[in-house]
């Protein structure tokens, strides 16, 4: 593939999804044919990965970020950036993994893209994976597939913001207009059309509670048996991080899985269209 005067070189990473592009320095003056080549780069692959770009700050993030599609922030994080759009957990500072959603999906809640960072990474956090939800959902047998297609998910999900040994007075005052120990509860169907692509989606995530009609056991046996086509080595892709290390996903296509990330973020990864409030923890507790 040539871009104007860039000769990017794909190496893929994984059968099914994944590739590392080489010899691209990201940044928001790339011209417009080769954020246009990134975007194409990422619905053939659904995520991306980029070494050496430790030129990157929040700042410079956030600009290239733009080039993709518009930001979204996430209420349950804690906004200390200033004008940035940029939210920031309260973590330790030396060890982060720094992250941006972005905005244009089908549904307000989940983010189209994401764009993540890798600022310092310590030995726990070196790893992560995705997996297709595209391949996934071509893998079901046909039995399966239509039982999907007409099933509906109800998730639950709880936020908190908790603040860490370390943080400053500021960083707590900073907790006073967030929402804590709010339980949330909605439901979406199982499988959705990408409206890019035309792809089938095979979509989960792990705050599924039940699917609607059925009960929590037969939900959970069910869930554990589609959750194994999403996890099935051929559709799944890992990565191991380094510092300067950048990657853009698809959260349409792709379910992803971290290993204790913490960092800044203008949008969590979030999977349920519509929120609604259900009842706070500690009013369920009492």
């Amino acid at each position: 593939m040539t871009v104007g005067n860039i000769v990017p070189r794909v190496v893929k990473r994984a059968l099914r999804l994944g590739a590392e592009v080489e010899n691209i320095r990201l940044s928001d003056d790339l011209s417009d044919e080769v954020v246009a080549a990134i975007k194409q780069l990422l619905l053939e692959h659904k995520v991306i990965f980029f070494r050496d770009q430790g030129h990157l700050d929040d700042a410079q993030q956030q600009r290239f970020a733009i080039r993709l599609s518009s930001l979204v922030s996430n209420p349950t994080m804690v906004d200390i950036s200033g004008d940035l759009r940029t939210r920031k957990m309260l973590a330790d500072r030396a060890s982060r993994i720094d992250t941006m959603s972005i905005d244009g999906c089908f549904s307000a809640a989940r983010p189209k893209i994401s764009m993540l960072r890798g600022a310092a990474i310590p030995l726990y956090e070196e790893h992560m994976a995705w997996s297709s939800t595209a391949a996934a959902y071509l893998d079901l047998p046909e039995s399966l597939r239509m039982l999907a297609d007409a099933l509906w998910a109800v998730r639950c999900a709880a936020f908190d913001c908790a603040v860490t040994e370390g943080a400053t007075e500021a960083d707590k005052k900073c907790l006073d207009d967030v929402s804590t120990g709010t339980i949330y509860q909605t439901t979406h169907p199982v499988v959705r059309i990408h409206p890019e692509t035309g792809e089938r989606l095979l979509l989960l995530g792990q705050s599924v509670q039940n699917f609607v009609g059925l009960q929590r056991y037969p939900s959970q046996k069910l869930f554990e048996r589609l959750q194994s086509y999403l996890t099935a080595p051929a559709n799944v892709v890992c990565w191991t991080w380094k510092s300067g290390d950048v990657a853009i996903w698809d959260n349409r296509a792709t379910e992803r899985y971290s290993m204790k990330v913490g960092g800044r973020q203008v949008a969590s990864d979030a999977d349920v269209p519509v929120l609604t409030k259900l009842r706070s923890r500690a009013a369920e507790a009492a």
